[in-house]
């Protein structure tokens, strides 16, 4: 991760629904600085947390991909740490020879400052915390013509061989989904 808290005196600073920009400044204002990367989703209440964990910057777009090209059993299933999963999730592809679209797509993410490979799929937990913020983080998605959190959403956490997690962005229901038959959304995040 190239970017760290800037010009702010502590992430107390830093609000739910404000922007994150390349350089590693926040604000509430979409214009503030150059080079806007998304929108803050979730905030660590431990204000002491270690950098890469004080909270997710979601990018602002959202795709549809299969979770996996075909059945496998990762047996990745942590539901806390997207970051973790998201390695292990592509040295399994790479070891197995399996595609994992999902994944792959959030770790190619290079738009808007942001590097490859520092982008992930958020664990189970960490999209329900960040789809606990629905009204606000949609809000904020918007004014900046960003795609709005909706529908069923993968997370990197397997649940079995045939089902991965999803979350449903209106409600934060979790569900599972056929990873290798069903195309749900993606979203990207990235850890400050």
């Amino acid at each position: 991760m190239n970017f760290a808290v800037k010009n702010l005196t502590a992430v107390s600073d830093i609000e739910v629904g404000w922007y994150a920009f390349a350089d590693g400044k926040f604000s509430a204002n979409p214009k503030a600085y150059r080079n806007l990367q998304g929108v803050v989703a979730w905030i660590n209440a431990d204000r002491d947390a270690p950098k890469g964990k004080k909270g997710l910057i979601l990018m602002p777009e959202q795709v549809k991909r299969l979770w996996a090209e075909t059945l496998c059993d990762t047996r990745i299933g942590d539901e806390n740490n997207g970051k973790n999963n998201t390695q292990k999730l592509l040295t399994y592809g790479r070891n197995y020879k399996v595609l994992l679209p999902a994944v792959e797509w959030c770790v190619n993410y290079h738009k808007h400052g942001v590097l490859t490979g520092d982008g992930f799929m958020p664990a189970k937990q960490q999209l329900l915390r960040i789809v606990q913020n629905v009204k606000i983080v949609n809000e904020a998605l918007e004014k900046i013509g960003g795609d709005k959190l909706s529908g069923y959403i993968w997370t990197s956490s397997e649940y079995n061989p045939c089902y991965a997690w999803v979350v449903k962005a209106e409600n934060a229901q979790q569900y599972t989904n056929l990873k290798h038959y069903s195309q749900s959304a993606v979203r990207c995040v990235v850890a400050f």
